[in-house]
């Protein structure tokens, strides 16, 4: 029998229940928490620049909700950091270019994508200086920070993310959104988690190029078992709640 088989009959369980307990426990301190947008870049959120963009409706719906996200924290003091990929030219002409990702490089090589609207990425992607590279200029303020050495689905993995969360913004909070939900957000959440981080994940301001099965399994799974999963709305109305 092969894996797929045992889903057949397999029916969700609701744990909304839990989740309503879990959300009435969380408190968020704005003194103690940051925002950390993963990929939030036109490679993903732009269908007409972007190399494997999620789907139009869902970018529209990321962008505008991550808008709306940044405005409620930014007054409140509360850092934002932009943590992404930005490929330099020397690690392409020496064959690195997406580490520790074998099934989607087997994907590239094979010209296969698992949804008829994803395009099959071209690689390199987000090379330095390219439009693919930016985060999305609306969600871009002069006092955010930048991390552009993120080169595996962690964005903590090699990066000065980490220090900056514990060593200078002192956080214990830290708040998640981007692209990808069943990736790189997905593996974001459970590093913060393993850090000692309390995760949030923004489920307005997720998707998945992989398409909504993707995206709402990953925010299920997270949700049982690493991460409070909320909306903008339960966000806004946690914030100063100490």
């Amino acid at each position: 029998m092969s894996w797929e088989d045992g889903w057949k009959d397999f029916t969700l369980e609701d744990r909304s229940a839990y989740r309503a307990r879990m959300l009435d426990e969380l408190q968020v301190d704005p003194s103690r928490t940051a925002v950390v947008t993963i990929d939030a870049q036109y490679n993903y959120l732009d269908p007409d620049t972007g190399g494997l963009p999620v789907l139009a409706a869902d970018a529209a719906h990321v962008v505008k909700s991550t808008e709306r996200l940044l405005g409620l924290v930014r007054p409140l003091g509360i850092p934002v950091i932009h943590a992404y990929t930005v490929r330099r030219q020397v690690e392409i002409d020496r064959g690195f270019i997406m580490a520790g990702v074998a099934l989607m490089q087997a994907g590239v090589r094979n010209e296969v994508s698992q949804l008829p609207h994803a395009p099959v990425s071209k690689l390199p992607d987000r090379l330095e200086g390219s439009r693919q590279s930016q985060v999305v200029e609306s969600l871009v303020h002069p006092d955010d920070l930048h991390v552009t050495t993120k080169r595996t689905m962690d964005p903590f993995q090699y990066t000065e993310l980490d220090m900056l969360l514990s060593r200078v913004f002192k956080v214990d909070t830290v708040i998640l959104t981007g692209i990808n939900t069943d990736t790189c957000v997905y593996s974001g959440t459970f590093s913060a988690a393993n850090r000692g981080y309390r995760p949030i994940v923004v489920s307005d301001c997720v998707a998945s190029t992989r398409g909504p099965d993707s995206h709402l399994m990953a925010l299920e799974v997270m949700s049982r078992s690493i991460a409070w999963v909320l909306t903008v709305d339960q966000v806004e109305a946690k914030l100063g709640t100490v």
